[in-house]
């Protein structure tokens, strides 16, 4: 190898070089090859498919508690709403007189003269009413209980004869 530099040409003016061949690496013919793209990359599937479940799975989450959302919406305005409940014993003599009343607590009025009313307000998620009437000792003694809700009798029951019971009770809500 020599230390002389490469030479110099005016430029514009190369060398001399055998036909077909162009001086510094330049196409035959001024000729342009077009540049080599890359080969095409696959797009890989899996992660719109994980996308896709994850995605379903968000909406069935969400759908969830929006179900239970509302339920419980509806449980609470349930507990909530309460309903006015008479309470009412027909007859003849005295009887024993037991209801529920708001909280499910047990009230009772002994020798109570019929006829006999009460009104109370039932609320809560199971709205149930309860009368009971039980005659007194008289031999003729006859009673009737009824427990109404909106103006109509729901529930009804006579007891005929001395210590006779009648008992109402159920739903009213």
């Amino acid at each position: 190898m020599s230390n002389n530099p490469p030479p110099q040409f005016p430029q514009g003016q190369y060398p001399q070089q055998p036909y077909g061949q162009q001086p510094y690496g330049q196409q035959p013919y001024g000729g342009q090859y077009p540049p080599q793209m890359p080969p095409a990359r696959k797009r890989k599937k899996w992660p719109w498919i994980l996308g896709g479940i994850i995605l379903l799975f968000v909406a069935m989450v969400g759908g969830c508690v929006a179900l239970i959302g509302g339920a419980a919406n509806e449980i609470d305005k349930e507990m909530n709403r309460e309903v006015i409940v008479t309470y009412r014993v027909t007859g003849t003599g005295t009887g024993s007189i037991t209801w529920t009343d708001k909280d499910f607590n047990m009230a009772q009025e002994t020798d109570a003269p019929l006829p006999w009313e009460k009104q109370v307000t039932v609320s809560g998620f199971g709205k149930i009413a309860s009368l009971t009437v039980t005659n007194s000792s008289d031999d003729g003694a006859t009673s009737t209980c009824e427990i109404v809700v909106d103006g109509e009798v729901k529930y009804t029951q006579t007891a005929k004869g001395p210590f006779a019971s009648a008992n109402c009770s159920g739903s009213v809500g």
